[in-house]
């Protein structure tokens, strides 16, 4: 079976591992790693993983030596998890482990964060509405831009951050680490502020996977100057972890729009949870579910349209 999708890729692989079939998700680990570029290399740290498990240290050591030689960045303390115990063994496993962290700090050190704006393709009179769309993880802004470019004809400005946290496959950008997703966000919007005449009242953040599970936290704990919120197919596998960072005093003329795919195995237990949460705080909130899985809905403009009608009321 070819995976449709990084998430499809996922679940394929829990189900082989929970079968005990650990050649099969060798191969699929193998075959899938050049099917999903902006995954390559956490493609290329699962195989080196199950590798290693396999007790096939030499091979895992190969391919881990292959990856780096790529570009691909991994941290040293991961590779010093009880999950690579195996490699341990091996006589240039501390010179790797080195090689790793230095490679990956120095493509941290010159990641810079990076914004896309987009203005309204009519006139607008007055103070312009913004859109401020987040990337998931392994994704980029210019990737991420095409989908919600649409609002533009509506008359709002879109804005694409573009986070300075590298992923692991070179090109790629992640929203893990909170405090420098805010400060990157901070930079962002005094960008925004000072070259376009901002209506502060109808500023909307929102986003896809991770980047919708920042918008939720950011515009929900307080810590970002907007209440209203647009989550795509949110990645909420945990969905009290993020509750718990809640401001309930943020609830008060709180507006979230939430849509997640049916089919959905990391969000939509956690999404349909979400919104019932919000409701009981007395937030405004709605779930709009479609037929897919962990992506976008297929009519994405529409999509749009109907959550800014509902995010951009004035009464709660």
């Amino acid at each position: 079976m070819r995976p449709a999708s990084f998430n499809q890729l996922n679940v394929e692989l829990e189900r082989l591992r929970d079968a005990g079939d650990q050649s099969g998700a060798l191969d699929l680990l193998t075959r899938s790693e050049p099917l999903f570029s902006p995954q390559a290399a956490l493609t290329r740290m699962l195989r080196v993983e199950l590798l290693a498990k396999m007790d096939r240290a030499t091979e895992a050591m190969d391919l881990l030596r292959d990856g780096l030689d790529r570009g691909y960045r991994y941290r040293g303390r991961w590779l010093r998890h009880e999950r690579f115990v195996a490699l341990t063994r091996q006589p240039d496993f501390s010179a790797v482990v080195v090689r790793s962290d230095q490679q990956y700090e120095r493509a941290q050190a010159d990641a810079r964060p990076d914004l896309g704006i987009y203005p309204p393709e009519r006139e607008v009179r007055g103070e312009l509405p913004v859109l401020i769309a987040l990337h998931g993880n392994n994704r980029t802004m210019q990737d991420t831009a095409p989908s919600w470019q649409s609002i533009v004809a509506d008359g709002w400005v879109l804005a694409v951050p573009q986070s300075s946290e590298i992923a692991t496959t070179p090109g790629f950008f992640l929203w893990n680490d909170r405090e420098r997703a805010m400060k990157d966000l901070e930079t962002h919007l005094a960008t925004l502020r000072s070259r376009l005449s901002l209506d502060p009242n109808r500023l909307v953040l929102g986003g896809f996977s991770m980047g919708a599970r920042l918008a939720l936290e950011l515009g929900l704990s307080g810590r970002f100057p907007t209440k209203r919120v647009l989550a795509i197919a949110t990645w909420l596998p945990d969905f009290e972890s993020l509750a718990a960072l809640f401001e309930p005093s943020a609830m008060q003329n709180a507006r979230v729009h939430v849509v997640v795919g049916r089919h959905d195995t990391s969000g939509y237990d956690g999404s349909v949870k979400l919104v019932e949460h919000l409701r009981t705080l007395g937030a405004s909130a709605v779930v709009e579910i479609h037929d897919g899985g962990h992506d976008e809905p297929r009519d994405m403009p529409a999509t749009l349209r109907r959550a800014l009608t509902f995010l951009d009321r004035t009464s709660s």
